[in-house]
C-alpha cells in the first residue's frame, strides 16, 4: 500500500513542515510507504474555511485549482490518499480521485461546521481523533467512520524511561498542565483547579509562566507526578491524552465516559466529571503515592504499546485494508475534470460579467429616460 499524506503547514513556534516530514521519514524507516504533500496555500498559513473553499472552487480560483492539479498528478503513483488535517479540498474534487481517500480530523466538534461536516461525505473513510464525535459523523450520513487516536510522536517522550523508574524513582513536580488559558470554554475550570494546587507548573498562552519550549517539555513531564487534562468540550481529543502516560505521568482526565474507551479507568488513567472531583482525586493520589505510581506505570506500558506513532498509523492502514475493494472503482481523469471545471468557471464568470453589464446598461437607460420625461 503506497500512501500520500496531505498535511497542513501553519505558523508555529517550530517549523511544522520539517516536523511532519521527519515523522514521515521515521514511518518510512519502519517499512511504511508514505510520502507527504502540503495542502496549505501559500504556506505557512491558515486553512480555508468552508465558505471560502466553496467560493474559490466554484469561481475557478487559479491558485486552488493549481494545487488540486499538482495533487492529482502526484496521486497517479499512489494507492491511498490521507488528508491528515481535513483541509482545503473541495468534496467535488475528492470524488474524482482514483485513490482510496481517507479524511482525518482532530478538531471536532469546535470546527465541525466549518471544516469536517461539509466535506467528509466525499471520502471513503473518516478517521476521527475525538472518540466522542463518531456518532456525530454517523448523523451526518458518513458510513465508514473510525476512531484514530492522536498518539504521541518520537520527540514527545524519552525512550530510556523504564517501568522501574516510574515505580521507584523520584519526581519533584506535583502537578503539570500545558495548555492555553485564554479561551472562555474552560478558563473558569482551569482557574479553580490550579488555585487548589498553586505549587504546580502551568505553561501556555495566558499563563504567567508563558510558553514552555519544545526542548523542555519531556524533562518537565518526567519530573511530574500528576498531569491534569481539561478539554474545551467533548473528548478526549488532544495529544496530552497520550504524551502524559508515555512520560510516566499519572493522567487525571475529564470526559470520563469516553476516556475509558482509550485507557482503562483507575488502572491506566484516572477520570473525572467535575472540577471538584478532579481536585479531590488529585489530593488523594498525591497523598497515596504508591497508587499513583501503579497507575502511571500501567498507563506508560499501554501508551508505548498501543499509542506510539507507528502503532496509530498502522491502525489507520488496517482499516483501509479492510475497506479498500480489491478492484478500485474506475474513475475518469482528474486532470481532465479540473480543466473542465476551469472552463465551466470561466463561462460562469463570463455570464456573470455580461449580466452585470446588462444591468448597468438598463440602469443607465432608465436614468436617461427619466431625465427625458421630466423635461
Amino acid at each position: 500500500m503506497k500512501i500520500l499524506l496531505g498535511y497542513s503547514y501553519y505558523k508555529y513556534s517550530f517549523d511544522i513542515r520539517s516536523w511532519v516530514e521527519a515523522w514521515l521519514t521515521r514511518l518510512q524507516a519502519q517499512g511504511i510507504m508514505v510520502d507527504g504533500f502540503c495542502l496549505t496555500l501559500n504556506p505557512p498559513g491558515s486553512r480555508l474555511g468552508w465558505r471560502e473553499l466553496d467560493s474559490r472552487w466554484h469561481r475557478g480560483d487559479k491558485e486552488l485549482l493549481t494545487m488540486f492539479e499538482n495533487l492529482a498528478r502526484r496521486l497517479e503513483q499512489y494507492d491511498v490518499f490521507v488528508n491528515l488535517n481535513g483541509i482545503n479540498l473541495h468534496p467535488d474534487f475528492v470524488q474524482q480521485l482514483p485513490t482510496f481517500n481517507v479524511y482525518g480530523c482532530f478538531d471536532d466538534p469546535e470546527s465541525s461546521d466549518d471544516l469536517s461536516r461539509p466535506v467528509t461525505w466525499a471520502y471513503d473513510l473518516a478517521m476521527v481523533g475525538n472518540i466522542a464525535a463518531l456518532d456525530l459523523y454517523r448523523v451526518w450520513g458518513v458510513r465508514e467512520v473510525r476512531f484514530w487516536p492522536m498518539g504521541f510522536r518520537a520527540d514527545h517522550y524519552d525512550p530510556s524511561l523504564t517501568s522501574e523508574q516510574i515505580l521507584n524513582g523520584e519526581r519533584d513536580v506535583d502537578v503539570t498542565l500545558l495548555c492555553e488559558r485564554t479561551s472562555p470554554w474552560r478558563r473558569e475550570r482551569l482557574e479553580r483547579f490550579t488555585a487548589a494546587f498553586p505549587q504546580g507548573a502551568y505553561y501556555g498562552r495566558g499563563w504567567p509562566n508563558g510558553f514552555l519550549s519544545k526542548e523542555q517539555l519531556v524533562p518537565l513531564y518526567q519530573r511530574t507526578k500528576i498531569g491534569p487534562n481539561i478539554h474545551n468540550s467533548t473528548g478526549p481529543i488532544n495529544s496530552r491524552t497520550y504524551i502524559l502516560p508515555a512520560n510516566g505521568v499519572m493522567q487525571l482526565c475529564d470526559n470520563k465516559s469516553h476516556l475509558g474507551q482509550i485507557l482503562s479507568l483507575n488502572k491506566e488513567v484516572v477520570g473525572f466529571d467535575t472540577v471538584e472531583e478532579a481536585i479531590d482525586l488529585c489530593h488523594y493520589y498525591l497523598e497515596h503515592d504508591d497508587d499513583r505510581r501503579q497507575i502511571a506505570a500501567a498507563g506508560w506500558e499501554r501508551a508505548l504499546r498501543d499509542y506510539n506513532e507507528v502503532a496509530v498509523f498502522r491502525l489507520m492502514m488496517n482499516y483501509v485494508e479492510q475497506l479498500r475493494p480489491a478492484l478500485q472503482e474506475q474513475r475518469g481523469s482528474v486532470i481532465v475534470y479540473l480543466r473542465s471545471q476551469r472552463r465551466r468557471s470561466a463561462i460562469l464568470r463570463g455570464l456573470y460579467y455580461t449580466l452585470h453589464l446588462l444591468r448597468l446598461g438598463f440602469r443607465m437607460l432608465r436614468f436617461i429616460l427619466a431625465g427625458v420625461l421630466r423635461r
